[in-house]
């Protein structure tokens, strides 16, 4: 019994001190592991920042646009009978060019009566003429011949003669301004009749639509043996190598960019495979801030196009504008600011959290300011859990 109990408390004092040993090893480790992991070493890339002028890029979205366009209305009634090669394989016109042609047999026998009126008008007017120069001749003599018997009345000429002279100057005098009457009549009929021939050879003109720029056809509905009646819109001529765009900018962002006529803007046309990128300038604003909308439509000039270019109006495009200087700042990657509000920089072995502004967005990065960072070391590196234990230290 004795040796019974032995064994226990030997069994017991073995137990503990195993247990003990166990206590001081898992503590030895646990220091060894902290100690580890205080010497490990945090890698991250840096770049220094170096303070500079940087012009912020605003973004808007916009249209193309032709800068030259006009309807092709039908000026006339009647039958199309004739029509360019060009409107069916859409090819480009030149300024003058026929598009189609109306029948114009009735406004060639319209232009004839026309001018046919006028020439008897014509004629009328040198019979008045030739009637008017004999009663002149006429006017003339029987005012001589009163004037020579109210000298001598009295003696050789009797009232009775002096009183028929002054009859005949009068009826004389009558049918002058009769005949000057008809003539100043017949010289405004001829200007009517004139008018109505100048009107008669523009409609006969008109049975041929030219195209009054270079350009293409948008939409049209030209086609031989369709009739047409006055005022109807047949389609649109578009100037496709004078383009330009419009966009919209809203007041806000309008108050940054200062004397935006005239500048520069670039264009991005993104599902363009023959070219993505075209420079313009600013040449309209409007006059005042749509309500509505609370912004100003803009419209700035493309670069010339070449024949080539594939851009048509109503194409949808992206334009950068740049803004007002910001003096002292700093370009940095988005992915290396935190909550729009801080950086992280570099002293010694340690991240350091910094304020900082954001100012705006060029280069497809963000423009920021801030105090006393110039020449300090930004972490471009993303820290997302910052483990103080490790010291942190640059690539570079």
């Amino acid at each position: 019994m004795k040796n019974k109990i032995l064994n226990i408390k030997g069994f017991l004092v073995i137990f503990l001190l195993t247990i003990i040993l166990i206590l001081i090893l898992k503590f030895i480790s646990n220091d060894k592991v902290l100690q580890e992991e205080n010497n490990e070493v945090f890698l991250v890339e840096t770049e220094k920042i170096i303070f500079e002028d940087n012009k912020p890029e605003y973004l808007f979205y916009g249209n193309i646009i032709a800068q030259n366009q006009v309807d092709i209305i039908s000026q006339l009634p009647g039958k199309i009978i004739k029509i360019s090669p060009k409107v069916l394989s859409n090819d480009y016109f030149e300024k003058g060019e026929k598009i189609f042609e109306l029948d114009s047999f009735s406004f060639k026998q319209e232009l004839i009566k026309k001018k046919s009126e006028l020439e008897e008008l014509r004629n009328e007017l040198k019979s008045k003429n030739l009637i008017f120069s004999e009663l002149e001749k006429q006017q003339i003599l029987s005012k001589k011949n009163y004037d020579r018997k109210t000298q001598l009345v009295g003696d050789i000429v009797t009232k009775k003669n002096l009183e028929d002279a002054a009859t005949e100057l009068s009826i004389n005098n009558a049918k002058v301004l009769d005949i000057k009457s008809n003539i100043q009549t017949i010289l405004s009929n001829i200007k009517i009749a004139e008018s109505k021939v100048k009107q008669a050879q523009r409609n006969l003109a008109d049975t041929v639509y030219r195209a009054p720029f270079s350009g293409k056809l948008d939409n049209s509905s030209i086609e031989v043996g369709a009739e047409v009646s006055t005022g109807r819109i047949l389609g649109k001529l578009l100037n496709t190598s004078d383009l330009s765009v419009q966009f919209f900018v809203g007041e806000s962002i309008y108050t940054h960019l200062s004397n935006i006529l005239g500048k520069e803007a670039q264009v991005f046309w993104k599902k363009s495979n023959f070219k993505k990128n075209y420079s313009a300038k600013v040449f309209y604003i409007d006059s005042a801030i749509n309500k509505e909308r609370a912004g100003l439509n803009i419209k700035a000039k493309l670069e010339e196009i070449s024949e080539n270019d594939p851009i048509k109006p109503g194409v949808f495009v992206e334009v950068v504008i740049q803004g007002l200087t910001i003096q002292e700042s700093f370009l940095v990657d988005e992915n290396s600011i935190y909550e729009d509000t801080f950086i992280y920089v570099l002293e010694g072995d340690k991240a350091v959290r910094t304020e900082i502004n954001v100012e705006g967005f060029a280069k497809e990065k963000v423009i920021i300011t801030g105090n006393k960072l110039n020449n300090k070391k930004i972490i471009l590196t993303r820290i997302n859990n910052l483990n103080l234990f490790k010291k942190i230290t640059s690539k570079n």
